[in-house]
């Protein structure tokens, strides 16, 4: 564990804190229960945005002359949508895993379904069993005096988890018109992430619980690292653990390296503290040995924001305290994982959020924020030595981006008129003088708009083969709210009488063209409830909710043709998910007055009515939009 500088006289230097948190692995005493499983054999299935498929896990590498060579273990990251071969697995938060045939994408039809409890967080598919990812955080109590959940309480919608912790599911699907629980391994603490390698799957997380129910006000963060082995369809068993002094929060795997960082508050310095947990995962049966760490000084907010190239390991921050913000990208020298030292260090920019992360090779690409968005790109290729190569400034601000090579794809927030969607294309093929070639703004300007894909980049979709991006967004309109009401809340004539906005609320899929020159605004489609992923099938666009799933014809882009549906929830369920515009509720056909999205949307666009929401239940709504667009994700390599 590095704690000194090897040239304090450089600014590439770390200095370590004034006091600094010792941290110790303790073991949590995990219970791992597990039952039988099926023997099917492992197959890999469809690979993120932007990335090739990759071949078979464990299958090894043949050289021309035809003796075998070793291959790198291939890293999968899980999804709550996954597509093998002619069927779309699901993991629906309400209903569990469901299985639609989707062989010919235009009659979609759901073949078999097995109830799950508590939240699904991810799943892998491998050969004829899904492992899905489940916890019962979303159980946790919210008030020190919140009564014991009665577990034997009946709830037809979300039933309460029959344990505590994080769940991984093992599920046979060799018939998927008849899943089964083959077994299930119990995890103590929530997941919060995971990836497999290989064969197999490690998962992050920590306790979760909220500072009001921490022992004696003390900090009582614990965080985990656990590994599971499922190279034996009919024995998945569960390997090794370890744990840390605070929550495992995001999660980076390079080689056979995994990085688990979490977050400290050094009081001493008024500063929070992120550190790096460096673990080597190289044994193929699940074996995890923890090395050294990496302290530094700030936050980051997904794993984007880190990344291990060619030996160096580099992470971007945002530290802040008394006033000031500052935003650094540090790196480190990974060739002794048991003395890892600092290399280099860059101040970027002061006084600015740092809002989104991408390391590509020997580039970095950070997005700040203040009053405008500058894109900047930091050159990597001499890691002692990080430099910011240039800049360009647009307005809001980006939450993801995509690197295509000399094309940059941006998906965030737009200020000019509100805070709505945006997607921005940059071209960089000149590090010194990025240049913004297009920019979409989904929306009416001032409107309350918003998209999944804000705050979790799987949302989303970049469709290459068809040169389209698929990008899901929910409006409401709120043009029917009686002339100049006094506000939410406020009494009116007749005394007393609560104010009442009756709004329309639609959620859809815009679609948009790319090339190597710009993006061009085309058609949209409507969606049943809050679209969480998007995505291709033979040629065809789908939807997904936790309401429905839907493929819709892209042919005319201006004009894009529903082709079919299928409901995941029940009638009597679907009021239920209230925020996801009714998730379909009946269309009131008096409401066919399509809010000006601009571009070329389709002639006739039916929305969803939300309802009459009093003051509390909006007041709620607009509160949940804020925390949740301010919600960082946790996803991919």
């Amino acid at each position: 564990m590095f704690t000194s500088c090897p040239n304090r006289a450089s600014k590439s230097c770390i200095q370590p804190p004034v006091a600094r948190r010792v941290v110790s692995c303790l073991s949590l005493g995990a219970v791992f229960l597990l039952a039988g499983c099926d023997t099917a054999a492992p197959r890999l299935d469809s690979a993120p945005i932007g990335a090739e498929a990759p071949a078979p896990f464990g299958a090894p590498g043949v050289a021309t002359d035809g003796a075998t060579v070793e291959v790198a273990r291939e890293i999968e990251e899980a999804d709550v949508v996954k597509v093998v071969g002619d069927k779309l697995y699901v993991l629906n938060r309400y209903r569990g895993l469901i299985i639609i045939d989707v062989g010919n994408p235009d009659a979609p039809a759901i073949v078999g379904a097995l109830s799950l409890t508590g939240r699904g967080v991810e799943m892998y598919v491998v050969g004829g069993q899904v492992f899905a990812l489940l916890s019962a955080d979303v159980f946790l109590p919210y008030f020190e005096d919140s009564p014991v959940v009665d577990r034997a309480a009946p709830t037809s919608f979300a039933p309460v988890p029959d344990y505590d912790g994080s769940r991984l599911a093992i599920i046979d699907v060799s018939d998927p018109t008849s899943p089964t629980l083959e077994g299930k391994i119990d995890l103590a603490g929530y997941a919060n992430d995971s990836r497999r390698v290989g064969n197999v799957i490690y998962v992050i997380g920590g306790n979760v619980f909220p500072y009001y129910l921490r022992e004696g006000g003390e900090q009582v963060d614990e965080g985990f690292v656990a590994s599971i082995l499922v190279a034996d369809p009919g024995h998945i068993t569960p390997v090794d653990r370890v744990t840390f002094t605070r929550q495992g929060l995001e999660m980076h795997v390079a080689d056979n390296v995994l990085f688990v960082a979490g977050s400290e508050y050094d009081s001493d310095a008024a500063q929070s503290l992120t550190i790096v947990q460096a673990v080597d995962i190289s044994d193929p049966d699940g074996a995890i040995v923890t090395k050294d760490e990496m302290q530094v000084t700030g936050v980051i907010r997904n794993h984007f924001f880190m990344s291990a190239f060619d030996g160096v390991f580099r992470i971007a921050t945002e530290s802040s305290g008394f006033g000031f913000q500052t935003v650094r990208v540090l790196t480190f020298d990974l060739s002794d994982l048991d003395d890892i030292v600092a290399l280099g260090e860059t101040e970027v920019i002061q006084n600015e959020s740092l809002e989104a992360v991408r390391f590509d090779g020997n580039k970095g690409y950070l997005v700040t924020f203040l009053r405008v968005d500058p894109l900047f790109v930091v050159d990597l290729s001499d890691p002692t030595m990080p430099t910011v190569s240039g800049a360009v400034e647009v307005p809001g601000f980006s939450t993801y981006l995509e690197p295509r090579g000399d094309r940059l794809i941006a998906m965030g927030i737009d200020d000019t008129d509100g805070f709505r969607p945006a997607l921005a294309y940059y071209d960089v093929s000149n590090p010194a003088a990025p240049t913004q070639l297009s920019r979409i703004v989904l929306g009416p300007p001032g409107s309350f708009t918003e998209s999944e894909a804000v705050y979790d980049e799987k949302a989303f979709r970049i469709i290459d083969a068809m040169g389209l991006i698929a990008v899901p967004f929910q409006h409401t309109n709120y043009s029917d709210v009686p002339a100049e009401p006094p506000g939410p809340g406020v009494a009116v004539e007749p005394a007393g009488a609560p104010v009442v906005a009756d709004f329309q609320c639609v959620s859809a899929v815009q679609l948009v063209d790319f090339d190597d020159t710009q993006m061009t605004q085309r058609g949209w489609f409507a969606h049943d409830g809050r679209v969480l992923r998007v995505g291709e099938l033979s040629g065809r666009v789908y939807s997904l909710s936790d309401a429905a799933f839907q493929t819709v014809d892209v042919t005319d882009r201006d004009k894009p043709t529903k082709l079919a549906s299928a409901e995941l929830l029940e009638a009597e369920d679907m009021a239920r998910v209230i925020y996801d515009c009714n998730g379909g509720i009946p269309i009131d056909p008096g409401f066919l007055n399509p809010p000006p999205f601009g571009g070329n949307p389709i002639e006739i666009l039916l929305t969803v009515v939300c309802g009459n929401l009093g003051p509390l239940p909006l007041a709620g709504l607009l509160a949940m939009f804020i925390h949740r667009t301010r919600q960082t994700h946790r996803r991919r390599c």
